[in-house]
């Protein structure tokens, strides 16, 4: 570190040490706030010159949240000033005199963006001095308040481009696998949204004691497997997806644990969930030695076949099994599990909603299939018993 540096940091130790040593606050803040306009800057000539690849080996914002782990919200502000603040120099002469804050830094550059090119440079200036006086989330309003005072109708085109550059979803990926999901629609995907969730979210019958965000939750699960299913991931000889299962040596000579499972992608996913994946799915069993390499790859376990899919859905009426379940149908279940020795034929099909689905899978329930009169036998985890007598539509 430069001996300038190295003061600060002895300075900062020091004021840690004993904090009575800070007594104006506010100069403390613009300190902190000149400070950050440094980094910024200085993050600008590593990025121009390509520094942090070169000597960490990562993108900037992968530097930042990986070495220095810094907070995504912060992650986001450093690098928009870093790729954006050049543009407008009045708010950079401003942040770095500490008149505003690397907040107000951000709503500006994400008001004024989201206004036509020739009406930027005007309302710069105005924005800066408005910001000197107020809090970060008022300049929006304060924005609306100039384009009023232009006198621009609040629904012309500029205000369509303005909802349009706001939109947005991220999908972020949590520590467990879990995704948080966040985002801003326009009116029309957002009605179109909510019309498709309702649809698809819409209780399944009496058992259905799921949250309305949990509906909500799994109706999404259906739509983006619906559109995959028609845009480019094959359906092979009827079955909704094909799971390629690798299995490693040792863990095939000896018994699959219940336990957790790596995705492709590094999420995980109980052992539950994956037999309930397969449970509708062509088995490709792959075997890996020691060192991951593939020791030999299995032909296809053969699922329902398409005549079986459409003759159970004929048989059916197109219902869910379960009694009183209204849901549409999505998994052509096997009654004898797979894995008990069940065969797929037709008596040991029926086919499932989404939740009913989940239900025998992970919930305790258990099905069956009376040989006699064909009724489909379900039991709870605390004893409950339920009958559904189902026959073509």
């Amino acid at each position: 570190m430069s001996d300038v540096v190295t003061d600060v940091v002895a300075a900062v130790d020091k004021l840690r040490v004993d904090d009575r040593l800070v007594t104006d606050a506010g100069r403390m803040v613009d300190a902190i706030t000149m400070l950050q306009a440094v980094v910024v800057r200085r993050l600008r000539e590593a990025w121009n010159a390509d520094a942090v690849q070169e000597v960490c080996g990562r993108a900037v914002r992968g530097w930042l949240r990986e070495e220095l782990r810094q907070p995504g919200v912060d992650v986001s502000r450093y690098l928009q000033c870093l790729h954006k603040l050049r543009g407008y120099p009045l708010v950079e002469a401003a942040v770095e005199t500490a008149q505003i804050t690397i907040g107000h830094v951000v709503a500006i550059i994400t008001a004024v963006e989201k206004l036509p090119p020739d009406l930027r440079a005007t309302l710069e200036p105005a924005l800066v001095e408005h910001a000197k006086v107020c809090l970060p989330e008022d300049l929006a309003a304060f924005v609306d308040d100039l384009l009023d005072a232009l006198g621009i109708d609040k629904a012309c085109d500029i205000r369509r481009e303005r909802r349009l550059a706001e939109r947005g979803v991220d999908l972020h990926q949590t520590l467990d696998g879990s995704r948080a999901l966040v985002g801003t629609l326009t009116p029309d995907v957002g009605d179109e949204l909510a019309k498709a969730l309702a649809l698809a979210g819409e209780p399944a019958g009496p058992e259905d004691d799921r949250t309305p965000r949990q509906r909500h939750h799994d109706a999404l699960g259906e739509i983006a497997r619906s559109y995959l299913a028609s845009h480019g991931t094959p359906s092979f000889t009827g079955s909704p997806r094909t799971a390629i299962v690798t299995i490693p040596l040792d863990t095939l000579q000896n018994s699959l644990r219940q336990g957790w499972i790596d995705l492709p992608d590094g999420a995980k996913i109980s052992a539950a969930t994956a037999r309930q994946l397969a449970c509708d799915a062509e088995i490709i069993p792959v075997v890996l030695g020691s060192g991951s390499e593939i020791l030999d790859i299995g032909q296809a376990n053969r699922e329902f076949t398409t005549a079986q899919r459409r003759a159970a859905y004929l048989r059916d009426g197109g219902r869910c099994a379960f009694p009183d379940c209204r849901a549409p149908v999505t998994e052509l279940h096997h009654i004898v599990f797979r894995r008990h020795g069940g065969q797929a034929t037709l008596d040991n099909a029926a086919w499932l909603c989404t939740f009913h689905h989940w239900l025998v899978h992970q919930d305790g329930w258990t099905l069956k299939r009376d040989p006699v009169d064909k009724t489909y036998q379900w039991t709870g985890p605390h004893g409950q018993k339920r009958r559904r007598q189902l026959t073509t539509a």
